[in-house]
């Protein structure tokens, strides 16, 4: 029990920081030198230096795989910070595979709450595109609301082949 404590103060230190460039701007990544515990687009303007540890080296791996058209799903260790319900619609998304898209009210059913605490539940998300809450869509199809920006949702449905790209 104290080492979990230790490990979640941990989480809250200077983490292990890496930075990718992408085709909708630069991601960055941290660990806390285990797993990954955030993957977003505003620079977090700390980390720690040295080494890389490996789960950080391979987040960077998986993830220029995925935008380069070469990875469907991500095989990271994964931490997230959220209240329980939180992390019930956080594990209902990490189950919309590749190519599909799921209604918050869809999403909503399975987590036990509404459409809109999914919606305020993927705002909070702190693994974008590693936990997709760019493939959650409003019931009648249309792109609401995304932590990265609607555009880069946009982007990322037709990366995955969802949206055409002259329908949207």
């Amino acid at each position: 029990m104290a080492g979990q404590a230790l490990r979640e103060l941990e989480l809250f230190g200077p983490q292990y920081v890496a930075s990718i460039a992408t085709p909708i701007g630069k991601l960055w990544v941290e660990s806390d030198g285990e797993r990954i515990v955030r993957a977003t687009f505003n620079n977090p303007g700390r980390g720690r230096h040295g080494k890389a540890p490996k789960v950080l080296t391979e987040a960077v791996l998986q993830l220029r795989a995925y935008f380069a058209g070469r990875r469907k799903k991500f095989d990271l260790p994964l931490y997230q910070v959220g209240s329980p319900y939180r992390r019930k619609v956080w594990q209902q998304l990490g189950q919309v595979p590749y190519g599909n898209i799921a209604a918050y009210a869809q999403l909503a059913a399975k987590a036990g709450g509404s459409a809109r605490s999914v919606g305020a539940a993927c705002a909070v998300n702190p693994l974008l595109i590693l936990v997709p809450c760019h493939r959650a869509v409003g019931s009648d199809g249309l792109l609401v609301g995304y932590a990265g920006g609607l555009w880069r949702k946009k982007w990322l449905l037709q990366h995955e082949g969802i949206l055409q790209k002259e329908l949207y």
